[in-house]
C-alpha cells in the first residue's frame, strides 16, 4: 500500500542550484539564521512550488521519537452555517490524536480552489498528514502532492477519489433518511413536507434530503413538498422560515422532515404559531441528533449523525497511513439510525380510522 515516491528534498535542492541542507534551512524557517540570501531563498521557494514539494515531517518524527502533527481543513469557517457539524467532527480527531499522544493543527478554511495558496499553507504547516473534511478536490489535489490523506464527510463527494491513495471515512446519511421516510410512511402519513437546503443555489436538495424524498416515493404513500429556504441555509430561523412557507402552500401536510435539528427547533416554532399540535397535527424529524434534540418540547425524533466518530475514524486511518497499514486506505462507512422520540406518531386521518375499524368490531358473545 505503500505510497509511490514523491518530490524529494534532493530534487528541489538540484532545481535550484543548492545543497539540500540549504532547502531545509529555507522551508523551515531558518534561512535568516544562517544567513541565507534573499534571492537563494527565494529560487528554493519557487522550485519547491514548482515541484509541488512537501516537506516529510512524519519521517523526521520518526527519527526524532517525536509525536506527530495531522492537519484538518474544512470547507468554510464554522460559524458561517450556524451549526456544530465541523466542531463535533474536531472534537472526535483531536480526542483521537490526543489518545495517541499526537497533536492536531486546524488550518485555515478552504471555500473554494482560489481561496487562497493551499499548497503553500500546507507545505508551511509542517504537518504529517491530512484530513480533509467536506472538501473531495482537495483531498484528491492533496493526494497529487504525495502527501497522506483522509476525506471525511458526505458519502456523494467521494465517489471520483481514488481509494487505492486516499483514506475516506462517511456517514450513511442517505440510509438514515430513508428510513424516517418508511417510518412515516408506515405511520399513515400522505402528504409530509421537506425543509432543507441545497447543494447550489436554486439547486436540488443535498443528498439525504433527495434520498428521503425518493424513499416516500417508493412507498407509494403520498406526496412530499419541498422548500428551499437558500444555500447553506440550516439554521433555526431558516427552518422557521421555510416551515411558514411550506403550510401557507400545503396546509394538509402531516408530517415534515427538517434538513437538520437546528431546523427542525424553527419548524415546531412555525408549527405552534399556527396553532398545529406536534405531533397530534404534524409529526417532526430531523436530523443529527444533537444533545439539544432530546431536552425538546415534545423530544425530537431524530436521525443520528456521528460527526465525533467520523473525527475519530480519520485520525485513525491517517495514522495507519503514517504506519503504512492497510487500514489507512479503502473507504468505511459510518452507520446512522432513527432516534423515535415524542414528536412523531400516528397520522390524525389514521388514528381515526383505526378508531373506526375498533368500533365496528362485533362484541364476543359467550355461550
Amino acid at each position: 500500500m505503500a505510497r509511490g515516491q514523491g518530490v524529494s528534498r534532493a530534487d528541489v535542492a538540484s532545481a535550484a542550484g543548492v545543497s539540500p541542507t540549504t532547502v531545509s534551512l529555507v522551508l523551515n524557517g531558518r534561512a535568516d539564521e544562517k544567513r541565507v540570501s534573499k534571492e537563494t531563498q527565494e529560487r528554493v521557494r519557487d522550485a519547491a512550488m514548482r515541484l509541488r514539494y512537501v516537506p516529510n515531517s512524519a519521517a523526521r518524527a520518526m527519527v526524532g521519537k517525536r509525536h506527530l502533527t495531522v492537519g484538518v481543513v474544512t470547507r468554510q469557517p464554522p460559524n458561517t452555517l450556524h451549526l456544530p457539524i465541523f466542531e463535533y467532527f474536531a472534537v472526535g480527531a483531536v480526542e483521537e490524536a490526543a489518545r495517541r499522544q499526537h497533536t492536531v493543527k486546524i488550518l485555515p478554511p478552504v471555500t473554494d480552489p482560489d481561496s487562497y495558496d493551499v499548497y503553500g499553507v500546507l507545505r508551511d504547516a509542517h504537518v504529517d498528514g491530512i484530513v480533509v473534511h467536506n472538501l473531495g478536490w482537495l483531498a484528491q489535489a492533496v493526494a497529487d502532492w504525495r502527501m497522506p490523506v483522509v476525506y471525511a464527510g458526505p458519502g456523494e463527494e467521494h465517489d471520483e477519489l481514488p481509494v487505492d491513495r486516499i483514506g475516506v471515512v462517511t456517514t450513511d446519511e442517505q440510509g438514515g433518511m430513508r428510513s424516517a421516510a418508511r417510518y412515516l410512511a408506515d405511520d399513515g402519513h400522505r402528504a409530509v413536507g421537506v425543509v432543507g437546503g441545497a447543494v447550489r443555489p436554486q439547486g436540488p436538495p443535498v443528498g439525504r434530503l433527495q434520498a428521503f424524498i425518493d424513499e416516500f416515493a417508493q412507498c407509494n404513500a403520498g406526496v412530499s413538498h419541498y422548500i428551499d429556504p437558500g444555500f447553506w441555509t440550516w439554521s433555526p430561523e431558516d427552518g422557521y422560515r421555510a416551515t411558514r412557507e411550506l403550510i401557507d402552500a400545503h396546509p394538509d401536510i402531516t408530517a415534515m422532515q427538517a434538513g437538520t435539528d437546528w431546523m427542525a427547533i424553527g419548524a415546531m416554532r412555525a408549527l405552534v404559531e399556527t396553532g398545529r399540535r406536534i405531533p397530534d397535527d404534524v409529526a417532526v424529524v430531523g436530523f443529527g441528533d444533537f444533545p439539544v434534540s432530546a431536552f425538546l418540547n415534545p423530544p425530537l425524533t431524530t436521525v443520528t449523525w456521528p460527526l465525533r466518530d467520523l473525527g475519530v475514524k480519520a485520525v485513525e486511518m491517517l495514522l495507519a497511513q503514517l504506519e503504512d497499514e492497510p487500514a489507512g486506505l479503502g473507504a468505511v462507512v459510518l452507520p446512522t439510525e432513527l432516534v423515535v422520540r415524542g414528536s412523531t406518531g400516528y397520522a390524525e386521518h389514521r388514528r381515526d380510522l383505526d378508531t373506526a375499524r375498533r368500533t365496528v368490531e362485533p362484541e364476543q358473545v359467550s355461550d
